[in-house]
């Protein structure tokens, strides 16, 4: 029986309130430092917005050359940025990409976005992709992008996507990642309609967040991220629909059954209690626990019995699109720095029906055929 197909981590880079890079990130969330401030936008009542965005002096100090095209604004060039940093940072990791690379050479890209509102127009996504592949640095191009507008989820179930790119299409590398930025008021009003945003007088906010998170995968063990001898594997992802969702205009109720199918999906080669931490996309609102506990209760014989649950969104906020790729880097981070756990499990779920999770597993560097290639 042959082994199941794996996307092994080659490279991470991130950004957010807490860190300009992944280190600092990691560091700055087992420190429990917030980035949580009060911004100059307000809600619908008149009252300041709670946010946690990335410093105002970082964007100045990013080199890049940008196309500003007609509807420029401060969230599109946060967003930008943002991609630029958490790619130069996952690229630079890969001795084997740089020895490789030539100007023809890209490398696919999968790309996690905002889900569609209907009162809010949708972040220019064209833009996004085509400043990202006018940067000389960076090995890409428009035309080798797939698009997921499936906010939260959509890292997470760019997994399987990349998957496919690594193991049907043959490609040695594959990009995977998001950016993401609250800083258009037509937004904060629709979230302000709902009573959602972190603010004096509601009582079930969050604060929206901003960053960016980006994966290098490889299908050859060889050229993994490699620390202490462990590598860092992505299995096949498992997804499932809530009827009861946040965007849902009918009466369903919300069960969490939605989340319990993406854990058994993600869960189903796993044998033993070996889990150690779930890494989740709650964020502050209450919504989200109820769906968390079913789905733990329904595959408790999978996670160790003092399961530690990790919402990192209490720290850096909700950072949307980008939100499965930090998480998903957080847990490899995580795994590779400490000697004890092998594996984790990392979920996140979108406003919409789409739920998605991700077993981030630690192997023995020696376990796979590691001999050198001819690059």
């Amino acid at each position: 029986m042959s082994e199941t197909p794996k996307a092994y981590i080659a490279g991470i880079g991130m950004i957010t309130s807490v860190g300009a890079d992944t280190d600092m990130t990691a560091i700055g969330i087992a420190a429990e430092y917030s980035g949580y401030r009060v911004s100059d936008y307000f809600t619908q009542d008149g009252q300041p917005v709670t946010m946690s965005n990335v410093p105002e002096a970082v964007f100045p100090q990013v080199e890049a050359e940008i196309d500003q095209g007609n509807r420029y604004r401060s969230q599109f060039e946060h967003i930008i940025k943002m991609a630029i940093v958490a790619l130069r940072e996952a690229l630079a990791q890969q001795p084997y990409l740089a020895l490789s690379s030539t100007p023809q050479t890209v490398i696919p890209l999968v790309l996690a976005l905002a889900e569609p509102r209907h009162t809010v127009m949708h972040i220019d996504h064209k833009m996004l992709i085509a400043n990202l592949a006018a940067q000389d640095d960076l090995p890409l191009s428009s035309d080798r992008v797939h698009r997921l507008h499936t906010g939260r989820a959509a890292g997470i179930q760019g997994v399987d996507i990349a998957l496919r790119y690594l193991y049907e299409a043959g490609e040695d590398y594959v990009l995977l990642g998001g950016s993401d930025s609250p800083l258009h008021y037509p937004l904060i009003h629709d979230l302000s309609a709902g009573q959602r945003l972190l603010a004096p007088g509601v009582m079930d906010g969050f604060a929206p967040g901003e960053g960016a998170g980006y994966l290098l995968l490889t299908r050859h063990p060889q050229r993994a991220l490699v620390q202490n001898q462990q590598i860092i594997a992505l299995s096949q992802p498992g997804m499932g629909e809530e009827p009861g969702n946040l965007h849902d205009e009918s009466d369903q109720p919300y069960l969490g059954d939605g989340l319990d199918q993406a854990f058994k999906g993600a869960l189903a080669d796993n044998h033993g209690r070996n889990i150690h931490t779930i890494y989740s996309s709650m964020n502050g609102e209450h919504y989200w626990a109820k769906e968390c506990a079913v789905a733990m209760l329904r595959s408790e014989h999978h996670l160790q019995e003092q399961i530690t649950i990790a919402h990192p969104a209490d720290c850096y906020g909700d950072l949307g699109a980008a939100t499965g790729p930090v998480l998903m880097g957080l847990a490899a981070h995580n795994l590779l720095s400490h000697t004890g756990p092998n594996s984790h499990l990392v979920y996140s779920s979108a406003d919409g029906a789409l739920r998605a999770a991700v077993r981030v597993e630690k192997i023995p560097q020696n376990s796979h055929n590691t001999q050198k290639e001819n690059i």
